[in-house]
C-alpha cells in the first residue's frame, strides 16, 4: 500500500507540473499577442500624430482646385493662401453635418522646434453632411503668413474633430 501512495503521490506532482508548464507556455503566447496589440497601437498613434491615418481618412493641402484637379499637392508650401482638401472615402465616411471649421494652429517654429501650440484661426465653412471628398478654400482667411510647421483640423462646431493634416510653411 505504502508505494501505491508514493505512485499517486508521483504521479499527481507529475499531473501538477505538466498543468503548471502547459499553462505558462498558454500565458506566454497570450503576453506575446498583447506586446504585439500594444506594439500595433503605439504605432498606430505615431502615426496619427504625424499624419491622417487611412482609417480617418485623410486632411491634405494644394495651390488650387480647379476644374477638379488639385493643383501642386504637396507637404511643404511658402507662405500664402492654401486649399485644403479633404478625402474621408477611404473611411467609407461622410463629413455628417452641414456646418464645420478649419482651425489652424501653430505647432513648430521655423527650424522645426516645438512651440507652445497656438491657435491661428478658425474658419467656418457650410458643407453638405453626406460629402465624403471636399475642397475648401478661403483666400482671405486660409492664409499661413510665417514659415512654421501647421496643423489644420477640420472639425464640427462642438470642437469634435473630423480629421486633421499638418503642413510645412518654408520662407521664400
Amino acid at each position: 500500500m505504502n508505494s501505491l501512495n508514493r505512485f499517486k503521490y508521483l504521479l499527481s506532482l507529475v499531473i501538477i507540473v505538466s498543468l503548471v508548464f502547459a499553462c505558462g507556455k498558454k500565458e506566454s503566447a497570450s503576453d506575446k499577442d498583447s506586446k504585439k496589440e500594444t506594439t500595433e497601437k503605439t504605432e498606430s498613434t505615431e502615426k496619427k500624430e504625424t499624419t491622417s491615418s487611412s482609417e480617418e481618412g485623410k486632411l491634405y493641402f494644394c495651390e488650387d482646385y480647379v476644374g477638379g484637379k488639385e493643383i501642386n499637392v504637396s507637404e511643404v508650401f511658402t507662405p500664402g493662401w492654401l486649399t485644403v482638401m479633404v478625402d474621408l472615402r477611404p473611411a467609407k465616411k461622410t463629413i455628417g453635418v452641414g456646418k464645420v471649421e478649419l482651425r489652424l494652429t501653430k505647432i513648430k517654429d521655423e527650424s522645426g522646434e516645438k512651440i507652445s501650440e497656438r491657435i491661428i484661426d478658425t474658419i467656418p465653412f457650410e458643407v453638405q453632411p453626406d460629402w465624403n471628398y471636399t475642397y475648401f478654400k478661403d483666400t482671405k482667411n486660409l492664409k499661413f503668413s510665417s514659415p512654421g510647421y501647421y496643423k489644420v483640423t477640420l472639425q464640427k462646431v462642438d470642437g469634435t474633430p473630423i480629421v486633421s493634416g499638418e503642413v510645412k510653411v518654408i520662407s521664400k
